[in-house]
């Protein structure tokens, strides 16, 4: 991808490229801004006033503002030093801090016992592991490695966060169970409800594990679609929008024709 601009800048117009640049570094920077701006707000608002200084008043806001904002800039520019190119950056965020996120994820949604600790936890071991992994492994380490290694740190940060701290309201799990009505360890949870909407919360499963199968297909058919329009391959937009139409109708029958028809809790 580095390669990519340079051609493109050098054979444009003089004028052209003087847009070109300048609405590149506005993107950029626009992004930039805000993802400073997003990091120095969380940890003024939920570290810094939550648990350090809750009667902080606005002129010690401001300055921790000021400091989480530098100390991101800083730690952005020293990263440039150990990353080579963008794709290495790409593959070290989605698979090896992004799966520092996926264990908590998954398992807020089928461990009733889980609670915010365990995901607070669970993500904060799951990052540390990648950036220490990162640190002191070898070049050339694949990225399915660092996805072990950083997804066996969010699972044991995870359940030790959460066993070691005292379980979610009952109240606060049975409300959310009513809502959402998830897979797992919620046993307890449906038993409270009648026998026909126990029944219906099965159906619905049944269905929503088909209707997955058949949905990330379609997602990627889709992307790969878009793909194909853009290059011109019209035999792959051909098949690609068949395999889309099959799934479509399948989808249409298996889940949206079902969605007025889903189990109704009332409070």
């Amino acid at each position: 991808p580095e390669l990519v601009l340079p051609t493109v800048i050098n054979t444009i117009p003089i004028g052209m490229k003087g847009f070109l640049i300048a609405g590149l570094m506005a993107a950029g920077m626009s992004t930039f801004d805000s993802t400073v701006n997003a990091g120095a707000a969380y940890w003024v608002k939920d570290i810094y006033q939550l648990y350090i200084n809750k009667k902080a008043n606005r002129k010690q806001l401001m300055m921790q503002s000021y400091l989480a904002s530098i100390l991101i800039v800083v730690i952005g520019l020293g990263l440039m030093l150990v990353f080579k190119n963008i794709n290495e950056v790409w593959g070290w965020i989605t698979m090896s801090i992004g799966s520092g996120m996926l264990i908590p994820m998954l398992l807020r949604w089928y461990w009733s016992r889980m609670n915010g600790y365990g995901f607070a936890i669970g993500t904060v071991s799951g990052m540390v592991a990648a950036i220490i992994f990162k640190a002191v492994a070898p070049a050339g380490v694949t990225e399915y490695t660092m996805f072990m290694v950083a997804s066996s740190a969010s699972l044991i940060g995870t359940i030790l966060g959460t066993l070691l701290n005292s379980p979610t309201d009952e109240k606060v799990l049975a409300k959310f169970y009513k809502i959402t009505r998830p897979f797992g360890s919620w046993g307890r949870f449906k038993k409270q409800l009648t026998a026909q909407q126990q029944v219906g919360i099965d159906a619905e499963n049944r269905r929503d594990i088909l209707s997955t199968i058949m949905a990330v297909p379609w997602q990627i058919a889709f992307f790969l679609f878009m793909l194909s329009l853009v290059f011109k391959t019209w035999g792959n937009v051909v098949i690609l929008g068949l395999i889309m139409a099959v799934l479509t109708v399948g989808l249409y029958f298996n889940w949206f024709r079902h969605l007025s028809t889903e189990v109704k809790i009332e409070e």
